[in-house]
């Protein structure tokens, strides 16, 4: 009887470092994520955990605008590899749930990817509004094409969870929740500058709608 205890005891001793080395091995795997974040270097998957995972109100403005930079460079209209939504069953049936389930309760990627936003959105409105009149359509030009491109990636999205897409007015509220965001701590003056740029660019986005909508109707009339 006490050969079997002996090995059990064993056995028990020798196994003791396990959950330790497991606690280890996870902490090196999320260290990249949890750790110090090098934006110009991180990989792709790596960048989604971070933007998953991180809070980046608890990042500083340059650190932002470095991630926005890397995650554009990714995933963007201009990127090789734009992004593929090829999610697992289990993981499906998460982002659908919580699609259906929108609360006020935001989660991390929702607050990240609204401070993104941000960030893009106050660089486009700075070199607008000091552009000439000639340039300034050139910039609305590709700041429209930016949208519906990232419009397009959204849509792509709901499709792969069997989503519906938005109406035109649930896109409009969208737009304009993200810019009241915008205006949550700017003074009187910088709140009236968003809202003439938002403006701005909800002129252009609606003008694009409409000429697309008649490039997709005329072929029926060839």
């Amino acid at each position: 009887m006490a050969k079997p205890v002996l090995v059990m005891l064993r056995l028990l001793y020798f196994s003791l470092p396990l959950p330790f080395l497991a606690v280890c091995v996870v902490m090196i795997a999320l260290d990249g994520i949890l750790g110090n974040v090098n934006p110009e270097t991180v990989d792709r998957l790596t960048l989604v955990r971070v933007m998953q995972m991180r809070d980046f109100r608890q990042f500083s403005p340059e650190m932002i605008e470095r991630l926005t930079n890397r995650a554009e460079q990714e995933f963007g209209r201009l990127s090789p590899n734009p992004p593929v939504f090829e999610l697992p069953a289990l993981e499906k049936n998460v982002h659908a749930y919580f699609q259906a389930h929108r609360s006020d309760q935001q989660s991390y990627v929702e607050i990240n990817l609204t401070l993104m936003a941000e960030v893009r959105f106050c660089q486009w409105m700075r070199e607008y509004n000091t552009a000439t009149l000639a340039r300034k359509a050139e910039l609305m030009s590709g700041i429209t094409e930016n949208m519906r491109y990232w419009q397009d990636v959204y849509f792509e999205y709901l499709r792969s969870l069997g989503q519906p897409e938005p109406t035109l007015a649930e896109l409009a509220q969208d737009f304009q929740r993200m810019i009241d965001a915008f205006k949550e701590d700017a003074t009187p003056e910088e709140a009236a500058e968003i809202d003439t740029f938002a403006k701005e660019m909800s002129r252009a986005l609606f003008a694009s709608e409409v000429q697309k909508s008649i490039m997709n109707f005329l072929p029926g009339f060839r």
